[in-house]
């Protein structure tokens, strides 16, 4: 059973914003998401490889420390300037000059509120199509 969704939960999801470190973090736009998909699949898809997942990363660096640190790096570091630069609306260049810590904590601001705004969006449309079915 899909669960109820509120106006306020509908008003929240489209008033999604967050300034961090000066940089306004939004939800994507079609063509912002439609942009990011191949380097969310990249990445995934680089991670896959070298067996990590965001739920066993804990554990991973646990046993193995530092060395899944790296090969966490390793993967998306190539894409972050584009995939900030996409994000944010801003140039690749101004992304590249980032330090790598500011970038890495907008680049993880920018996954969780889109994962959470598209969440959101889906279970809006699921709600929206079972009144339709009933």
């Amino acid at each position: 059973m899909t669960e109820q969704i509120t106006d306020s939960q509908v008003l929240t999801s489209l008033l999604a914003e967050e300034n961090l470190d000066g940089y306004t973090v939004k939800p994507w736009t079609i063509k912002q998401l439609l942009q990011v998909m191949p380097i969310l699949d990249k990445l995934a898809e680089e991670l896959g490889k070298k067996e990590i997942s965001f739920e066993s990363l804990d554990r991973l660096v646990e046993e193995h420390g530092v060395l899944v640190l790296k090969d966490l790096l390793q993967a998306a570091l190539p894409q972050l300037p584009d995939f900030l630069a996409i994000s944010l609306k801003k140039d690749k260049a101004e992304m590249e000059e980032l330090d790598l810590g500011q970038a890495m904590q907008i680049g993880v601001k920018v996954l969780a509120m889109n994962v959470e705004h598209l969440k959101n969006a889906f279970n809006l449309v699921l709600g929206e199509a079972g009144t339709l079915t009933r």
